[in-house]
């Protein structure tokens, strides 16, 4: 796939991503990293369908993303990816518990059960004890895991990551990083994570270099 933009200056537009091309299976993990700029977080956009390419083609489950519509693209997400943005997006006036349960509440499933995985999940991520805080209410670094919460509460096929463990102190990015492994693992998850710690790609099974196309380093 390939991606511009136009210049600000009214000049030529700037190639963000240059024809990328790879490929991931279920339950495998994949770290994407390199320097600011070279697109890392416009490729995330891409694969999960929030942005088009210019040029290219994206599969899913051998299912075309090109022959959907914004209102099938959305409800292809809600179903099947999970999102952790750098920005963590969560709705303020709800609780965390809420924030984490509003996928599976999106998908009209059962309230109770909902709650009973989102405390499971809020134990796993250490912050069962702020169940009911409001993000006003939480640091930099819970609101980060609240969004990690919510982005597997569906249990999805794909988990894209933008610097999800960028607030984490080191304790808090052991108990994050083995969460999603062991979703990788049980659940068949896979895992595209976007990041600048070197040291996060020792969890995933292939890590690429992202510069002016995807070169995979080892």
């Amino acid at each position: 796939v390939s991606k511009s933009y136009p210049s600000k200056e009214g000049g030529d537009p700037v190639q963000v991503l240059d024809e990328v091309n790879f490929e991931i299976r279920a339950g495998e993990s994949v770290a994407v990293t390199g320097p600011s700029g070279s697109g890392k977080s416009t490729l995330l956009h891409v694969l999960g369908g929030l942005d088009r390419p210019d040029q290219g083609q994206i599969t899913f489950a051998g299912h075309d993303l090109r022959g959907m519509n914004s209102e099938s693209l959305a409800k292809w997400r809600n179903r099947h990816l999970g999102f952790v943005f750098q920005f963590h997006y969560l709705l303020p006036e709800f609780s965390a518990i809420e924030n984490v349960m509003m996928p599976a509440l999106i998908q009209g499933q059962d309230n109770k059960e909902t709650e009973s995985r989102a405390r499971i999940l809020m134990e796993r991520i250490g912050l069962v004890h702020r169940l009911h805080h409001r993000p006003s209410e939480l640091s930099g670094g819970e609101q980060q895991r609240v969004a990690v919460a919510r982005a597997i509460m569906n249990k999805p096929s794909l988990l894209m990551a933008d610097e999800p463990t960028g607030n984490l102190d080191e304790q808090n990015t052991l108990i994050l990083m083995d969460l999603l492994r062991s979703m990788c693992k049980t659940e068949g998850m896979a895992l595209i994570l976007v990041t600048h710690d070197l040291q996060l790609t020792q969890y995933c099974d292939r890590t690429f270099t992202l510069s002016k196309s995807v070169v995979p380093t080892y």
